[in-house]
């Protein structure tokens, strides 16, 4: 079973995030994500064994008791690798100290379970789109940007819980359930 640790959002920034990327009419080779699929992935564990599943969530409760509930802001739009060959068009949140300690936390807990630890800073964002045809994903990152630059915005969500999200891969794109909540501390 194909599995992460993620944070969902609030219907009130899925809403404003749908209207974001949406335009007259789509861009070939640009994937745009559908807003009830939008998170914030604190760890991808990839395939994981119906069997392991019971200690993960043990491990992932104890630790929702370690961070109270904490408030994240949307930042500004980006993109993975880079601007010349965007690969994953995104909109970012603050990296504030306790979302970075909530998944070094995730990522140690989860390692001593066997899952690979993460070798790359983390980036806290939630994926937009995902790009096949290079010209056009930066097409569509400038009309976001223009777009994002229009609105006035200024979403702030309160986080009071993370969850274990299972991925079903589909020819017409993923299909994401939830497992398990982990309610933090109030």
């Amino acid at each position: 079973m194909r599995l992460f640790i993620a944070i969902e959002l609030p219907q009130q920034v899925r809403e404003f995030l749908a209207d974001l990327t949406n335009f007259k009419s789509s861009i070939d080779g640009v994937n745009i994500v559908p807003k009830e699929n939008f998170h914030i992935t604190l760890k991808f564990l990839g395939e994981v064994e119906e069997k392991i599943i019971p200690s993960l969530t043990y491990t992932l409760k104890s630790l929702s008791n370690e961070f109270s509930n904490f408030t994240l802001k949307i930042t500004t739009p980006g993109v993975f690798p880079d601007k010349i060959k965007p690969r994953v068009i995104w909109i970012g949140t603050e990296n504030t100290e306790i979302l970075k300690r909530l998944t070094k936390r995730i990522d140690e807990e989860t390692s001593s379970l066997g899952f690979q630890r993460e070798e790359r800073q983390f980036k806290s964002h939630i994926t937009l789109a995902r790009v096949k045809n290079y010209r056009n994903g930066k097409y569509f990152f400038e009309k976001i940007l223009k777009k994002f630059s229009e609105k006035s915005f200024d979403f702030q969500f309160e986080v009071k819980e993370f969850v274990l999200m299972k991925s079903i891969l589909t020819p017409k794109g993923s299909i994401y359930s939830v497992l398990e909540r982990f309610p933090l501390l109030k």
